[in-house]
């Protein structure tokens, strides 16, 4: 490059959807912890991100989208998106 020329570049920032597995949901994580990121690169329902992770779907009681209480079934998801999801609380 010459003096007076400008480089140009593209700059890109990889996001990743970011996953909470609560309680018992933490055994199915890749490294057993509950916190993981997930590259989605397109929109997909949560459904099929959570059986392509291993995750039983009858182990999902609560999901939590970006702060709000949704239903697993009705959800589609982004990289710019933050799950939560929790098992079935149970005692006695």
């Amino acid at each position: 490059m010459g003096s007076g020329s400008v480089a140009k570049y593209k700059i890109f920032i990889l996001k990743k959807m970011k996953l909470y597995l609560g309680g018992s949901l933490a055994f199915y994580s890749p490294n057993k912890k509950p916190e993981l990121e997930v590259s989605l690169n397109k929109i997909t329902s949560l459904n099929r991100v959570i059986r392509d992770l291993g995750i039983p779907i009858a182990e999902v009681q609560l999901t939590v989208l970006n702060g709000e209480l949704v239903n697993l079934n009705e959800i589609l998801v982004s990289d710019d998106d933050e799950v939560r999801l929790y098992p079935p609380v149970g005692g006695g």
